[in-house]
């Protein structure tokens, strides 16, 4: 505190405020800067009391961390001790009564919920029917296998249905190991199928289906060729549809060959069906009609495929004509062919095929 003289030369006592002005003894806010007034702590004492509330922050913050070691070291001993194989001694109760000790735990079997992936290779016609060869394949990392009966396997060119049938693969399963392919030739009978390799460009695609598991599954390696037991719904539409269209596509196809090189001349006709016609007691489909067709368009060259009501010489519109595209210049040459062919007389005889005679005199059959 400092001490001031009045006018009169009387000293008056005075303070100073934190920021040094000069105030009287009674002010309690300066009257230059208005900062308090009053009585301020000894740095020492300010710095002493941080000092001791930093060293309580970091007991504090030791302790946590300390505690935090200590129960880690702890977890991982227990983790330890309840993971580690057990021995002989202490395969059975435990002395203090907490039951027995930790066994290991068996891998869960993770089941294939994906079905097995079909591959074309190659496709080819045999006298045993379409063959394809196809890779098998499995996205499942633990493997798979194909087995039962009746699995369906279709095979088609987008929306052309090519092939279909059901296969037994109970006596034979083909095992399917993760990333590898398991190859096999799968064979489709007459009948089980509707286009020919000339008749699509490219890989088809096959689809499998899966059919009757089997209650037990070999373990030996399947045969190589499987042969299809009975034809199969297509992978798109009905088989009568398929054949309908097949029939159709068949016979435009051929139509530009018989318009130029058929029409107006002597040929072998050797088949004439269609859907409805009752044969041997059997009433027959579209599909039977194509499997007709194609059995003699495999058997014979140069078999071409019409319909009788784009002609003139036909008696009835609604026949698919089978005929052999070999023009003759006369009916008796037509029948020598068939007399060659040794076919039947009902099943081969001379047709005239034209669009501007009529019924009489185009059909000349053999004696």
């Amino acid at each position: 505190m400092n001490s001031d003289f009045g006018p009169d030369g009387a000293s008056s006592p005075t303070v100073l405020c934190p920021h040094g002005h000069i105030n009287a003894w009674n002010y309690k806010f300066c009257g230059e800067c208005g900062a308090a007034i009053g009585v301020v702590a000894w740095p020492d004492e300010t710095v002493a009391s941080d000092d001791a509330g930093s060293t309580g922050r970091r007991v504090a913050l030791t302790a946590i961390v300390a505690t935090a070691v200590v129960a880690v070291v702890v977890a991982a001993v227990v983790g330890f001790l309840a993971m580690r194989p057990s021995s002989d001694d202490d395969a059975g109760a435990r002395p203090d009564g907490f039951g027995s000790a930790a066994t290991a735990i068996p891998a869960l079997a993770i089941p294939c919920t994906e079905g097995p992936v079909v591959q074309a290779e190659s496709v080819d016609m045999t006298p045993e029917g379409l063959s394809v060869s196809a890779a098998f394949l499995t996205p499942c990392p633990g493997g798979d296998t194909v087995a039962g009966t009746g699995v369906r396997i279709t095979v088609a060119d987008g929306q052309r249905d090519i092939a279909a049938g059901l296969f037994d693969f109970s006596a034979q399963p083909v095992r399917l190991e993760p990333g590898a392919k398991a190859h096999r030739k799968l064979v489709f009978p007459d009948g089980m199928y509707w286009r020919t390799p000339d008749m699509f460009s490219g890989a088809p695609q096959l689809v499998l289906h899966p059919g009757e598991q089997a209650e037990t599954v070999s373990a030996r390696s399947g045969a190589e060729t499987l042969v299809a037991e009975a034809p199969a719904k297509p992978e798109h539409g009905s088989i009568d549809g398929v054949a309908e269209a097949v029939l159709k596509e068949l016979q435009g196809a051929d139509s530009q060959y018989v318009n130029s090189s058929v029409a107006n001349r002597w040929v072998p006709q050797i088949s004439s069906k269609k859907a409805g016609l009752v044969v041997d007691g059997k009433t027959l489909s579209s599909a039977d009609v194509l499997r007709n067709h194609l059995e003699l368009r495999r058997k014979y060259s140069g078999v071409r495929l019409t319909h009788s009501g784009q002609w003139t010489t036909f008696s009835s519109p609604d026949w698919w004509v089978t005929v052999v595209g070999i023009p003759k210049l006369s009916a008796s040459e037509a029948n020598r062919w068939c007399d060659t062919q040794g076919l039947g007389v009902d099943d081969c005889f001379a047709k005239f095929v034209s669009s501007f005679f009529g019924v009489e005199g185009t059909t000349v059959y053999r004696k």
